[in-house]
């Protein structure tokens, strides 16, 4: 789960934190100790002394930065600080985890509201027809306002309740996809504050209504959980919907294409769901009407589903609806590899289908198992705005790019190399060695055999054989630059180590 400053800020309220938080939104993917050996990554809270942010600095304090947020602490204790929001993390991660969790539970809005009785006040959850379901239990009756009392008597909001709340002051609306709700009961004494989260299934048709009451406005860091906390309410309405199994899927599906590598126990659950071996590759497929009719995009979607039971499909959620992002797995084509530069077999019925349905596609590399599932989103995203069928013709400048992620950077690599570098190991051979003199050489083959002591015509001989096998394409300019870059950022990675 990723976490705001503002939720960080309030973790270590203790602390007395003095803050500068510009940003709104969940974007703190973990913590590190700051240090200017590395480049500073977006998605990281980094935790240090003054003296290491800035030189000479005349106050001693503990500084939390993420991106433009500050956070100052006015104590000398780092380990302390830094093992605080650890514990923060581990809370968060867990409370998500549990959440997320609950569509297994009989009463899931009832798990949802206990697992946030930490977090959040009382809380109570109605049906359409306002029926109460679910709700604190540690409020009784006659301890927070009129409202709660009635639910309490009737096990239903009764018509003054609604009134009441119909007649609040409307205060905020959180991000407009979101459907949550604040506003302020004036009629109402002691929790006049209320937040209402919207729950709706995988037709985006409403379901029923979380209610969070407080007896002060909300915090922002209450506002930022409180997102969370609707998506698993949409979580648990696509599972209870007869035969919406797929929109369970479909919902874990997304979240993982945003949130990737630090939502561990989604994968864990989307595997247990699934059956999948861990060990099957996997690639992403961003499909494209070529006449941007995104409102046949849910159609298509539904017809595809029917013919690829085996594939899983999900609208596209970075470009509002319009594209269709697939999960495709792979087979393993034993070696025979020629024209085919990953040494995967890619399901030709699928493509044969889209094609007909004038769709084009743009492709991720492909990755052996899910934790790498969000990069191999951006990857296709990277294609889809070059307008390139394959990640293949943009990989170069994720490879080079400065600031780049380290897990992007490496799944950009040049896909033969890896290929190569096993085969070698299985044969015995020397092919990769063979390819970087070459191409260092600038496929000067007198050269080349000259700097690996074979003869000429062996080392012709051997490179056919080797392009053949690993479907290289060394008369093109971008190929030999690709291969020569990715040769590089190898080297670099292994003298890191």
């Amino acid at each position: 789960m990723k976490l705001s400053m503002d939720i960080i800020a309030h973790w270590i309220r203790q602390y007395e934190p003095v803050a500068t938080i510009v940003s709104n939104e969940l974007t703190i993917a973990g913590i590190r100790l700051f240090s200017y050996d590395k480049t500073p990554d977006r998605d990281y809270l980094y935790i240090g002394r003054t003296s290491d942010f800035v030189e000479r600095a005349q106050v001693q304090e503990i500084l939390l930065v993420h991106r433009k947020d500050v956070i100052s602490l006015k104590t000398q204790e780092l380990e302390d600080v830094f093992d605080t929001v650890m514990d923060a993390f581990v809370f968060y991660q867990k409370w998500e985890q549990d959440m997320l969790s609950a569509f297994q539970q009989e009463n899931p809005e009832q798990v949802l509201i206990d697992a946030s009785r930490e977090i959040f006040g009382p809380m109570f959850f109605t049906t359409n027809g306002l029926q109460v379901t679910a709700f604190s239990r540690q409020y009784p009756k006659n301890s927070i306002n009129r409202n709660w009392d009635d639910f309490w008597n009737m096990g239903a909001l009764s018509v003054d309740s609604l009134a009441h709340m119909q007649n609040g002051k409307y205060m905020e609306n959180l991000p407009y996809k979101w459907n949550c709700e604040v506003f302020y009961e004036e009629n109402v004494e002691r929790y006049p504050y209320s937040m209402m989260l919207s729950q709706e299934n995988g037709e985006h048709q409403l379901t029923g209504q979380l209610t969070i009451i407080s007896e002060r406005p909300f915090e922002k860091y209450q506002k930022h959980l409180a997102l969370i906390l609707k998506q698993a309410l949409c979580l648990v309405a696509g599972h209870e919907k007869e035969g919406q199994q797929g929109s369970v899927i479909q919902n874990l599906f997304q979240s993982l294409l945003q949130e990737g590598q630090q939502n561990k126990a989604g994968i864990e659950r989307f595997y247990q769901m699934q059956g999948w071996d861990r060990k099957r590759w996997c690639v992403i497929a961003i499909l494209k009407k070529n006449n941007n009719s995104a409102g046949s995009y849910g159609y298509h979607m539904r017809a595809l589903s029917i013919h690829f039971p085996e594939i899983l499909f999900c609208m596209n959620p970075g470009e509002q609806g319009e594209g269709i992002v697939c999960l495709l797995t792979l087979e393993d084509d034993r070696g025979k590899v020629s024209g085919n530069r990953y040494g995967r077999i890619y399901p030709k019925e699928f493509f044969d289908m889209v094609r007909r349905l004038s769709f084009r596609w743009f492709l991720s590399y492909p990755c052996q198992g899910l934790e790498n599932i969000s990069i191999q989103y951006q990857q296709a995203k990277a294609a889809l705005k070059e307008e390139k069928e394959d990640y293949y013709f943009c990989a170069l400048q994720d490879l080079v790019g400065f600031g780049k992620d380290e897990t992007l950077r490496r799944l950009a690599l040049h896909p033969a190399l890896d290929r190569i570098r096993a085969y070698d190991r299985k044969k015995s051979t020397d092919y990769y060695h063979m390819l970087k003199v070459y191409l260092q050489c600038e496929r000067e083959r007198v050269l080349t055999s000259r700097k690996l002591f074979v003869h000429k015509n062996t080392l012709v001989y051997r490179l056919k054989k080797m392009v053949s096998l690993f479907a290289l394409q060394l008369d093109e300019i971008y190929e030999r630059e690709y291969l020569m870059a990715s040769f590089l950022c190898l080297e670099q990675e292994e003298k890191a180590e």
